[in-house]
């Protein structure tokens, strides 16, 4: 059986089995005048709730305080409020740390909510959790995919990317099928 097509007649039950892309169900909203906005959990809550009651979910405002960074990041630089991870002070913590710094889970979290910290204690965040990883991040739930390809890898230690993403081919006919 080949995926059911997503429209207004589709089952619930049909519609929570099959792995549905983003795009697949940002069209559906717009044909259907629902809001396109926010991340694929949302979007499928919505559309669930479409499907059962006909009922439009808007999407709750996102509040997020405007973000003042500086033009320049130096290590006694103190973190704002709402400061993101952006391109700059990825350039500023590549130049302190080296090429191998990454924004972990750690340290986007850090900048989010680390408000009147500097600079220098989330690079010693870094350091540390780079050094002595408490445990593995959580992937978020609407990451399928992400989660799937750690979870691939931690059962078959010697396995390549493509087995993996062959693998992961192969659920998402099977749920699409069953």
């Amino acid at each position: 059986m080949s995926q059911p097509i997503l429209d207004r007649q589709i089952a619930v039950h049909d519609f929570d089995r099959v792995y549905w892309l983003k795009q697949q169900l940002t069209d559906f909203c717009r044909t259907h005048a629902l809001p396109v906005s926010g991340s694929k959990r949302e979007l499928s809550q919505r559309i669930r709730m479409f499907l059962l009651t006909g009922e439009v979910l808007t999407p709750a405002p996102r509040h997020a305080p405007k973000a003042t960074m500086p033009a320049e990041f130096r290590r006694d630089t103190v973190i704002g409020p709402g400061w993101r991870c952006s391109q700059a002070i990825r350039a500023f913590f590549e130049s302190e740390i080296g090429p191998q710094f990454h924004f972990t889970a750690t340290m986007r979290e850090f900048i989010k909510h680390g408000e009147g910290k500097t600079l220098q204690e989330a690079i010693d965040a870094w350091h540390q959790n780079h050094h002595n990883p408490s445990s593995e991040t959580p992937i978020a739930p609407q990451f399928e995919y992400n989660r799937h390809i750690r979870d691939f890898f931690h059962q078959r230690p010697g396995a390549t990317l493509q087995d993996a993403i062959a693998a992961w081919n192969d659920k998402k006919a099977r749920r699409n099928e069953g």
